[in-house]
């Protein structure tokens, strides 16, 4: 059975880029927090499924929550950076972008004690016009990037990338290696279906079809999902019907359908996929 990849990226609910203008970053301390509870509901629930995950973390949260980062890891969880401030790289100069990382990294790395070796993009921005972030990324060490969306979308996405794990960039005998959000093909179109709004929106056999129909190419499907959408308590934000449609939808039934795919497919987190190929390979 293919080994899927489990991914969090882990942020707060006034974080999403469909929220910035409401709350931006020197508005952020005075929101309540919610990270916390959200992120242990979703641990509880990967211990009683026997299953290892990525959380894909955010440097500020991880610094207003330093025992939250140390709890994951002792669970068994990778911690990789998803940057430091929640701002898309489509926003910054390759500057900004370099002092981001590198901060998110290193407030990571000393509470976690870890070794990072993955990034997420907030708001998957690593498109066509910012792959020189790639290079950046190799710069700092890191083995892996999952921030491309092989879909058109109106914020992000490169229709026309691979679907599947490819070599994003080399240098002096080190490969940067990208991992694609989950698509499947139909009527040779590239459907997404791997998390977000489209695990809540889509019910839950077109996602395990989507799922069986990936491993069949031999391809792990990539879950991802964020700690409020499971919060049905958190502070509502009226955004207009179609981005509250994406933003809130499902939320009630989330954690449910969750459960139910850990249940049907077999799931690890990116640092044990690579560690599991690499065996495989000697």
């Amino acid at each position: 059975m293919i080994e899927n990849i489990l991914s969090v990226d882990v942020e707060e609910w006034f974080h999403p880029e469909a929220l910035q203008h409401k709350f931006p970053p020197e508005k952020w301390h005075e929101q309540q927090s919610r990270v916390n509870q959200n992120v242990d509901l979703l641990l509880e629930l990967f211990k009683q499924k026997k299953v290892s995950a990525t959380f894909f973390t955010l440097g500020w949260v991880a610094k207003q929550n330093p025992e939250m980062i140390k709890k994951i890891v002792s669970d068994g969880h990778e911690i990789a950076s998803h940057g430091s401030m929640h701002k898309m790289i489509t926003k910054m100069s390759t500057q900004e972008f370099a002092n981001d990382l590198d901060e998110s990294i290193k407030i990571l790395q000393d509470i976690s004690g870890e070794k990072v070796l993955g990034f997420r993009a907030p708001t998957f921005s690593v498109i066509k016009k910012t792959r020189w972030s790639w290079d950046i990324m190799l710069k700092n060490g890191l083995v892996y990037d999952s921030s491309v969306y092989p879909i058109w979308h109106d914020r992000y996405g490169i229709p026309d990338a691979p679907r599947e794990k490819y070599i994003a960039l080399s240098d002096q005998g080190k490969s940067l290696l990208e991992y694609p959000m989950s698509t499947v093909k139909i009527f040779n179109r590239n459907i997404p279906f791997g998390g977000g709004g489209y695990l809540r929106i889509f019910p839950n056999w077109f996602t395990k079809w989507a799922i069986k129909s990936v491993n069949k190419e031999g391809l792990p499907a990539i879950l991802y999902m964020h700690p409020w959408e499971f919060d049905t308590d958190q502070p509502k934000v009226h955004m207009g019907a179609l981005q509250n449609l994406r933003h809130y939808y499902n939320i009630k039934k989330n954690l449910q359908k969750l459960a139910e795919l850990l249940d049907n497919f077999k799931w690890t987190s990116f640092k044990k996929a690579i560690e599991n190929q690499s065996a495989n390979l000697n």
